[in-house]
């Protein structure tokens, strides 16, 4: 495992690539499991870019919730859309950051040598990505692929969830429950960076100074405290942890407040589905807000506001570990159990 906590300087690329060898190495699962159990790392073809598709010589990929949901089949309520009877993706990874190595026929916003990041439909931890040439963003002078592999998933919910859910405004005071891994660590970054007057994170012992080096007003440690008992009120409150009862929730919210629900525990069968559907009763007809539960939608417009803030220093990732391609099935386990602290990655 490689854990520096310094990225490498990213070089700029040529406008020639060598050739793409015939075979890579790629994670690789065929059927839901635990990760340690399905996921192997083997020798594959590497694929060809389609017409419109760009094929990117992966140097970084970051990991997701996402991508133990996609390769565990959990919860069984999630089937249809992960796939009923074996896995749509067989290919962790939803993140990647790299260089242009081929392009297919009639691709014009690339070129051999670009440097390129994607939020893409799986295939990240391998040693090639390939994705439509819309889903790829170019990467600013200043960026590493490491910093701008974290920009997919985990920063679209956030940046999402706080705006277009929450609706956040200027001057308002916002609390973020959860405020760890790789969505609750760009939730409190945004949420100052989108205007919060005051941020209130609540996360365990080992992730309160990374939140107030992320730009948290107050932490509350919830091993030692309640964020109840501080009798604050809240424009918005974050939830990327779902473990208050919703009642609890809504006095949280001084009125008008908006509650935006990210996650909640889970359970194999049903869980978090029953939460999920009852948010928004739990809040009508109560002067407070809570939209229904939504899932991040994939921005090439976001994506490149998010990686325009990191080039100007306005915003940083947090980066917890990095992990070699090897590593994927251990990585992919340690993500299910839902306590990282910002974003790991795994480099081919």
């Amino acid at each position: 495992m490689t854990d520096s906590t310094q990225s490498p300087t990213r070089e700029h690329a040529p406008h020639t690539a060598p050739p793409v060898p015939a075979t890579m190495r790629s994670a690789f699962y065929e059927g839901y499991g635990a990760p340690e159990d399905v996921v192997t790392v083997r020798t594959v073809p590497t694929p060809k870019p389609a017409p419109g598709e760009v094929l990117v010589k992966v140097r970084a990929a970051s990991v997701n919730a996402l991508d133990w949901h996609y390769v565990t089949g959990l919860p069984m309520f999630a089937r249809p859309s992960l796939g009923l009877r074996r896995p749509k993706r067989q290919v962790p990874g939803a993140d990647a950051a790299g260089e242009v190595v081929a392009i297919g026929e009639g691709v014009t916003r690339h070129r051999i040598g670009d440097e390129v990041f994607a939020d893409i439909d799986g295939g990240g931890f391998a040693e090639y990505a390939l994705a439509p040439q819309d889903g790829w963003i170019p990467i600013p002078d200043g960026v590493s692929f490491e910093q701008a592999t974290t920009l997919g998933v985990a920063a679209e919910t956030a940046l999402q969830g706080l705006r277009d859910w929450g609706n956040l405004q200027q001057g308002q005071r916002v609390l973020i429950a959860g405020a760890s891994g790789g969505v609750g660590s760009f939730a409190v970054r945004l949420a100052k960076l989108l205007g919060a007057s005051h941020v209130t994170a609540v996360c365990s012992t080992r992730n309160v100074d990374a939140a107030l080096a992320g730009g948290a007003d107050r932490v509350v440690d919830y091993t030692r405290e309640d964020v109840r008992a501080l009798g604050d009120r809240f424009d918005v409150f974050f939830d990327n942890a779902g473990t208050l009862p919703l009642r609890q929730c809504r006095k949280l919210l001084v009125k008008g407040g908006t509650y935006v629900s990210i996650t909640a525990p889970k359970t194999k069968w049903v869980k978090p589905l029953p939460r999920m559907l009852s948010v928004p009763l739990y809040f009508a007809l109560t002067g407070k807000k809570a939209p229904a539960f939504k899932v991040a939608s994939r921005s090439a417009t976001d994506l490149a506001w998010l990686v325009e803030q990191v080039a100007a220093g306005r915003l940083e990732p947090l980066i917890e570990r990095r992990w070699s391609l090897e590593e994927a099935p251990e990585i992919l386990r340690r993500q299910g159990e839902f306590h990282a602290q910002g974003k790991s990655l795994v480099i081919p």
